[in-house]
């Protein structure tokens, strides 16, 4: 079996949006429940209202509804 080369760069990229993926999908299914964030702000774990979660962009929102359907 051949190993396929990935760049370090390319493989970042990747380990980036899965994980920009997953964040927009727990702040969705928290929004949906009505459930709030766990965050980390200023070395404290503080709950925040999904509806304000400050660390998810709408555009991750719409990849992660996207692939649900």
């Amino acid at each position: 079996m051949k190993r396929v080369k990935t760049s370090k760069n390319a493989l970042t990229r990747k380990a980036l949006a899965a994980l920009q993926s997953a964040v927009a999908k727990v702040v969705a299914q928290h929004r949906r429940d009505g459930r709030p964030l766990a965050v980390w702000r200023n070395g404290n774990a503080v709950l925040v209202s999904a509806g304000r979660a400050p660390l998810v962009r709408e555009q991750y929102q719409i990849q992660a509804s996207a692939k649900r359907s």
